[in-house]
């Protein structure tokens, strides 16, 4: 059976690095997404992960069941498309940050919230909001 989403994103997976390595690298590759490769950083929520996307660094962090935060340098589109997919939702909001990180995220509860964290603070720059018409 193959991993998905769902047994690590939309449920809490086990506190254990090796597990979730292959749960998250897994569900990319399942997906046609052969080029990520992601290490366990953080093995409890919220949980972390590093690595590379074709030559890309990749850094994701989540809660289960409500917020998922992708960050690459140089941007990376295609990545975005695939945890879109991964997900089923399309992403939330966008912004680079100060460290020149394009960061999207996905939220499940809370968008406003952090919506609102986001606008008119220099470390966010050129914040977008994906999930509403602006």
């Amino acid at each position: 059976m193959s991993a998905t989403a769902a047994s690590w994103f939309y449920r809490t997976p086990e506190s254990n690095a090796y597990l979730l390595a292959e749960r998250v690298n897994g569900t990319f590759w399942d997906n046609r997404y052969g080029g990520v490769l992601l290490t366990v950083v953080r093995a409890e929520a919220p949980f972390g992960m590093q690595g590379t996307y074709l030559g890309a660094e990749v850094r994701m962090e989540w809660e289960p069941t409500k917020w998922l935060r992708l960050a690459t340098n140089p941007a990376a589109p295609s990545l975005v498309e695939g945890v879109s997919n991964i997900l089923r939702r399309k992403p939330t909001l966008r912004y680079d940050d100060a460290g020149g990180e394009t960061v999207v995220e996905w939220w499940l509860e809370g968008a406003d919230k952090r919506w609102q964290e986001l606008q008119g603070k220099a470390a966010f720059g050129a914040p977008k909001r994906l999930d509403i018409k602006q």
